[in-house]
């Protein structure tokens, strides 16, 4: 049988054209039937025995290994690992195959412009024939924004699995969401607006960033159109809720919202969710996603971990080191192999992204979906620094510490010589809140606290509130943590 997600494969559009319209480029009830719909899904998948979804991925591991041997950067990748075909029978031995990453697809794209052998298909122009298809990056956040495509299985997974984790959280038809992040080559903002407007009944208001749309009309908007629910990220939402509170002298509680989806990043002792959730006056609901797998975790309301999307694909955990499997519990990088990609597929991708499985024990929502913990950094993004491995995210406890910051903060790596010899140093930058007061004792509680959950003695720079808006890329997009300024680093980039 062929796949009906393929290009060509789909019925014809009526009346004989030959387009890629995208209603009629894929066999939608094939689609749906695999990958129900957030109502539908929430009541069934969502809610099978884990012995049911192993035999699910399994399936459809195996299906995705038969399109991998047909790919020439799988293959070339395998053979050099020493993989026959017969040595996969099942999601057992997956652990046989080599990981990538974000560089192996660098080096493809670079050595085969400008997509590398990935997409798997010898001609774009002739898959573009077929099928509708998008162009989106990576956010750029470690480097060079990277290229990744997505034919209209891949587009339309991203709007779906948005839309389940939206339902799940509690959101139904009738229901308007302000998404403050703009439609660009960033997924963000496409995802949750084709998640409200084509699956759930819900009026999206994309009124894109900050740049866009700015903080005081943002909040107009959302009590003009009453608005009761946000999609956006939680630097941006403080800033909302200063802008409200300030430019229009209206407690941002007051919009009465229904629940905020957001990204919180490793919120391990929950202060930022804490402190959003007592300025907004609702549920904040972590979330977790990439470029190339769109939405692939989410929190339920029990908020004891976010919920794996296993249905359409496979996480591991990996030592950052071996890259072995860690024991249940441990922190490693995310790895990644996603079910429902055809264009440029994902098997084993080693997405650099700490995490942790928090438990494979069914849920108090109903779902045996495992759990992950919060976004916990990223193993690329770390700082050695006097022979102590630093990771920016894990500022943030410290920083929002104290009150009287802001809870924004960014590193800043670079090197000094004292008494002749470079040394390596590492000054964190912290933004404190303009109504603080006194910033008396702050530097030091600071620098006390840093020193304890970081194991290194670091310089703290407190900074006006705003100051650091333009350098951590605050409010658009995903915050940046690092500024690396260390020569050496500065030449190897």
């Amino acid at each position: 049988m062929s796949d009906p997600f393929l290009p060509g494969n789909a019925p014809r559009s009526p009346g004989g054209s030959r387009l890629p319209i995208y209603r009629y480029a894929l066999d939608w009830d094939a689609f749906y039937e695999r990958y129900p719909v957030p109502d539908v899904f929430e009541q069934t998948v969502y809610r099978w025995p884990a012995e049911r979804l192993r035999e699910l991925q399994n399936e459809r591991f195996l299906e995705l290994m038969k399109r991998g041997w047909q790919n020439p950067f799988y293959r070339a990748l395998w053979k050099r690992a020493g993989i026959e075909p017969g040595d996969i029978g099942g999601l057992d031995d997956i652990v046989k195959l080599p990981t990538y990453s974000s560089e192996d697809l660098k080096n493809d794209q670079q050595e085969h412009p400008p997509f590398g052998l990935l997409p798997g298909y010898p001609s774009l122009a002739e898959y573009l024939r077929c099928t509708p298809t998008k162009l989106q990056t990576s956010g750029g956040t470690t480097g060079k924004p990277r290229n990744t495509l997505h034919g209209i299985v891949e587009w339309e997974w991203m709007a779906l699995g948005g839309a389940r984790a939206l339902y799940v959280q509690g959101i139904r038809p009738g229901d308007i969401m302000q998404i403050p992040a703009t439609c660009s080559l960033a997924n963000l903002a496409w995802g949750y607006y084709k998640a409200c407007h084509d699956y759930l009944g819900v009026l999206p208001l994309t009124t894109g960033s900050g740049i866009v749309t700015p903080s005081r009309r943002q909040i107009e908007l959302a009590f003009d159109c009453g608005v009761n629910a946000w999609m956006s990220f939680p630097e941006y939402l403080l800033r909302l809720a200063q802008a409200s509170r300030e430019e229009l002298g209206r407690d941002i509680g007051e919009l009465n919202t229904k629940l905020i989806a957001t990204f919180l990043g490793p919120d391990t002792e929950g202060t930022l969710r804490a402190h959003l959730e007592s300025l907004w006056g609702c549920p904040v609901y972590d979330n977790y996603g990439t470029n190339e797998m769109g939405h692939g975790a989410f929190e339920c309301a029990c908020k004891k971990g976010l919920h794996l999307m296993e249905d359409a694909m496979y996480f591991e955990v990996l030592d950052t080191q071996t890259h072995q499997p860690v024991s249940p519990g441990q922190v490693g990088n995310l790895v990644v192999t996603i079910f429902h990609r055809r264009l440029m597929p994902s098997i084993r991708f080693n997405l650099r992204d700490l995490g942790r499985i928090v438990t494979t024990e069914r849920c108090d929502c109903g779902s045996s979906f495992r759990r992950m913990d919060h976004f916990l950094g990223r193993s690329d993004n770390m700082v050695r620094m006097r022979g102590v491995n630093v990771h920016p995210m894990a500022c943030l406890p410290a920083v929002r510490s104290d009150p009287r910051t802001t809870g924004e903060w960014v590193c800043e790596a670079y090197e000094t010589v004292v008494e002749g010899r470079p040394r390596e140093e590492l000054t964190v930058h912290v933004e404190v809140r303009r109504d603080a007061g006194s910033w008396s004792g702050l530097k030091e509680h600071l620098q006390a606290r840093l020193k304890n959950d970081l194991g290194l003695s670091v310089n703290v720079a407190l900074a006006e509130e705003g100051k650091l808006d333009t350098v951590a890329n605050l409010g658009e997009g995903k915050a940046k943590r690092l500024l690396e300024r260390r020569p050496a680093y500065i030449r190897k980039n």
